[in-house]
Order: C-alpha cells, then sequence, then structure tokens
C-alpha cells in the first residue's frame, strides 16, 4: 500500500509538472480539419491566382441590392416629393410610429446636441462654441446662420435634409452622411421645426414647392428656384442672398439688376451676361467683400431666364 501512495504521489507530480509548460516551438496540430485551409480575406491579395485583378474582395454585381437596402421611399431617403422637389413632409412612416413626430424631435435634440450646436449652437442662434474661435486661421470663412431666422424658417424640410446629406457652400459644411443615419437627420429636422423655429406644426413650415411650368420662363420660376423650392438638385438662392438688402454670404439681391458691383476681374454692370456668368462659373468674378463660397450651378437656359426675370423684380 505504501509503495502504491509513493507511485501515484511520483505519477501526479510528473503529470502536474507537465501542465502549463512553455515551449518556444509551435504547439502540434494533430487534426487539421478546415483550420488551415487555403483561403482569400477580403482586403488581402489574391495569391490562387482565381481572379484576374489580384483583389480577395469582388464588386456586387451590377443591379443588384442588398437587401434591405433599396430605399425606395423618395421622401425618406433623398427629401423629395414625387416631382423630384424637396418635401415639405416627413416620412409617412416616421410619422406612423408610437409617438409620432414628436418622440422624433425627443431624439432629434439628442442628436442636434452632438452633430450641430458646435457651430449652430444650442439654441439654434449660430453661436456654437466653435464659431467663438478668436484665430484668424480657425474662424469660419461663412458663418453658420441662425436656425431661427425667417429665411430658414421658409426652407422645406428636404432641403435641411440635403444639407445635412450632402453638406453646403462648398465644404464650408460638410456632409454629415456618414455620421448620421437617415431616421437621425429626419430626427434632428423635427426638433428644429418644433424646439428651435417656434414649435409650428411640422409640415406646415417652409410651404409646399412651387408647381410651375418647366418649359417656360418666368418669374414665378425664378421665385421659386430662388426659395429652394423648385428642384431638388439646386439649392436655395434664400440660404446666401436676402431680399431687403442685408448682407449675408452674398451680395443682397434688393436693386441688384442694372447695379454696378466691383468683383475680383473689376466692374460690372449686372446684367443677364454676368447673372449666367455668376450662376455657372462663380469664381470668375467673385464680389468684393464677400467669400469665394458659391458653388456652380448647371441650370438651363429657361431656368436662367426665370433668375434673370426674378431679380429685375426686386427694386
Amino acid at each position: 500500500m505504501r509503495h502504491f501512495l509513493l507511485g501515484a504521489l511520483a505519477a501526479s507530480s510528473l503529470l502536474s509538472g507537465c501542465r502549463g509548460g512553455e515551449s518556444e516551438l509551435p504547439p502540434i496540430h494533430l487534426i487539421h480539419n478546415m483550420d488551415t485551409q487555403e483561403k482569400g480575406k477580403a482586403y488581402r491579395r489574391d495569391t490562387s491566382g482565381l481572379f484576374a485583378d489580384g483583389r480577395v474582395m469582388r464588386q456586387p454585381v451590377e443591379g443588384t441590392v442588398a437587401q434591405g437596402q433599396l430605399n425606395e421611399d423618395d421622401v425618406k431617403f433623398r427629401g423629395v416629393n414625387a416631382e423630384g422637389s424637396p418635401t415639405h413632409e416627413f416620412p409617412a412612416d416616421l410619422k406612423a410610429r408610437e409617438g409620432g413626430l414628436d418622440a422624433l424631435a425627443e431624439r432629434g435634440a439628442a442628436r442636434y446636441a452632438i452633430y450641430c450646436a458646435p457651430c449652430h449652437g444650442e439654441t439654434g442662434g449660430g453661436d456654437g462654441k466653435v464659431t467663438q474661435r478668436t484665430s484668424a486661421d480657425a474662424k469660419f470663412q461663412v458663418p453658420p446662420p441662425s436656425l431661427k431666422d425667417d429665411r430658414v424658417k421658409e426652407m422645406l424640410a428636404g432641403r435641411i435634409f440635403a444639407a445635412i446629406t450632402y453638406g453646403v457652400n462648398n465644404g464650408n459644411m460638410g456632409s454629415y452622411a456618414s455620421q448620421i443615419p437617415v431616421e437621425d437627420r429626419w430626427a434632428i429636422i423635427a426638433h428644429i421645426r418644433k424646439n428651435i423655429q417656434g414649435g409650428v406644426e411640422y409640415e406646415t413650415q417652409g410651404g409646399p414647392a412651387i408647381a410651375v411650368d418647366k418649359t417656360v420662363a418666368s418669374a414665378v420660376m425664378g421665385e421659386a428656384i430662388y426659395k429652394g423650392k423648385y428642384d431638388a438638385k439646386y439649392g436655395a438662392c434664400s440660404a446666401c442672398h436676402t431680399l431687403d438688402g442685408n448682407k449675408l454670404v452674398g451680395p443682397s439681391f434688393k436693386g441688384i439688376w442694372g447695379r454696378k458691383e466691383k468683383t475680383s476681374a473689376g466692374e460690372v454692370d449686372v446684367d443677364a451676361a454676368y447673372v449666367k456668368e455668376s450662376i455657372l462659373q462663380p469664381m470668375a468674378k467673385v464680389v468684393e467683400g464677400y467669400p469665394p463660397a458659391m458653388p456652380a450651378y448647371a441650370f438651363n437656359d429657361v431656368e436662367l431666364e426665370s433668375i434673370n426675370l426674378f431679380l429685375q423684380q426686386q427694386k
């Protein structure tokens, strides 16, 4: 019995001494199964010769859409109505959820505080912390507007959605599409409508798009373009130009027709030719005292003539 106990103790010591032992040699892999098979990984080079371009990651098959990512709702995912104009309505599925737009605005308040308040201010006055930087190279070339201004109140919900999605003023405000999901963009707009712009009804602010005959030039079309209620692919002139003489990002349109302007290329007369050039090639002749912030717009001849007719009415 004694010999048996001594033998058991020795065996136990031997086994315990082997457990947890360290070695610089690789472990012995007795059964490989599929653990070490040749395989491609998305961001690695293709070493198999299977793909002609040498890349493992494949492009999606042309014309296919990932499940759940068709994004058919133009109002929700693009901010436009059936005619392609900016919408004043909120997406139907968001309105139908429990709590409706009030619940959406509550979430929007939190999203606004994260993404918008640093520039536009906690209460939407355009006085966020970022705007208070004092060094010349840190200041905004184009200050963020107050969201309480009448011109911003008149913006359609779809126009604000486009500003968040694509950015404005040649990147002065960049796109937030990668940071803010689609539904949160609408939540922010709901918060702006309810809590910043006076607590108005969500879909009465801004009013609907202005319906015009797009084949005939008219001052009505020009007004629709100015207010951003014409076509989603164009911006709203009212975001940078006033009609009352006040200075904004760009010169006021009050009394602009026939006026002489000092520009980076000398003095010019504001006429049809200058207006066309300023829209299609805005950096060619920048008015003195204003930043080179206007992007180019590809208006057709009918639209350009409509803008001219509208400007001629601004006495």
